[in-house]
């Protein structure tokens, strides 16, 4: 597994010099989040540190109650152990005490740092929608952000996908020749990985779509594995992980300088148990905590 981090897009001058351009804004509210590469982390100097972050904080905005996973391939030429692997990877996360312990992210009661009413949610543990493969109308294998919410908007309103709900999230897996850009990052140049919403300036909670996206770079299966479980667990406690490295409302968990509960804890892993097979996760922040969850996790 390679050693990753996520960054704050609109990150250093040096990045352009390099011609490795940082994603731009997300809209006027801030930037994109990314997983990023060791090369990009080394680029822009953006590493967090435990010794110096600080606590999580609460800025006002949704967490999943109850999170819905979709699995979802992008055509039918997903690497064959992803597809194989997913649905129970899923069905354990979203029923584990992984879950449970992101309960200390719940809103309810909880009065945001910035004064922004709360949402009052609390987390419980989710469930799996099931697996699609998809057939894209974007034949393309070069694609946006944006080109990503078209499809997954026209897959939603053919009946292909579940539709949008206030706790569904979309887990995209591409195939190794799909590449995607980010204003001018690239996928698996500069991110392995990165969540986001199709409305990133307000909660929209009607009509906002909550989505991974997991393009193939190669990695392990448990790299893989991690990588997912540390998107997964961002979601669900900052599901509008915006802006950037200046934190607001419609942003939820996130420390002061914009990192999210993944973020402090790369390059660690634990295990997740079912009866019949174990997957690999990626520790997470834990305020109560002050640091990084340990051990391993089971699911029924």
């Amino acid at each position: 597994m390679f050693k990753s981090s996520r960054i704050m897009a609109a990150a250093c001058a040096t990045a352009a010099a390099l011609a490795l351009a940082a994603p731009a804004l997300a809209g006027s509210s801030g930037a994109y989040h990314i997983f990023a590469t060791p090369e990009y982390q080394a680029l822009t100097g953006r590493v967090p540190n435990l010794g110096t972050t600080g606590q999580m904080e609460y800025f006002g905005g949704s967490v999943f109650s109850k999170v819905n996973v979709v699995s979802v391939m992008w055509g039918s030429n997903v690497n064959a152990q992803t597809v194989a692997t997913m649905p129970g990877y899923f069905k354990a996360i979203v029923n584990s005490t992984f879950l449970d312990q992101l309960a200390e992210y719940s809103t309810k009661g909880v009065v945001a740092v910035n004064g922004h009413s709360s949402t009052n949610q609390v987390i419980h543990r989710g469930t799996f929608a099931g697996q699609v493969v998809i057939t894209p109308q974007n034949q393309n294998t070069n694609l946006t952000d944006k080109d990503i919410h078209v499809e997954l908007k026209y897959q939603i309103s053919i009946g292909a996908l579940p539709a949008q709900n206030k706790n569904m999230l979309y887990m995209i897996f591409f195939p190794s020749n799909i590449t995607i850009n980010l204003d001018g990052s690239i996928s698996c140049q500069a991110f392995g990985a990165y969540h986001f919403a199709t409305n990133d300036k307000r909660l929209a909670k009607k009509t906002n779509i909550f989505y991974g996206v997991m393009p193939d770079c190669g990695y392990s299966l448990q790299s893989h594995e991690i990588i997912t479980a540390h998107e997964f667990a961002e979601a669900t406690s900052d599901n509008v992980p915006t802006p950037g490295s200046n934190p607001n409302f419609p942003q939820a968990w996130n420390t002061s300088n914009g990192y999210e509960i993944g973020d402090l804890c790369e390059g660690t892993s634990g295990q997740l148990v079912t009866r019949k097979t174990t997957y690999f996760v990626q520790q997470v922040y834990l305020n109560s905590l002050a640091g990084c969850s340990t051990g391993n996790y089971k699911s029924p």
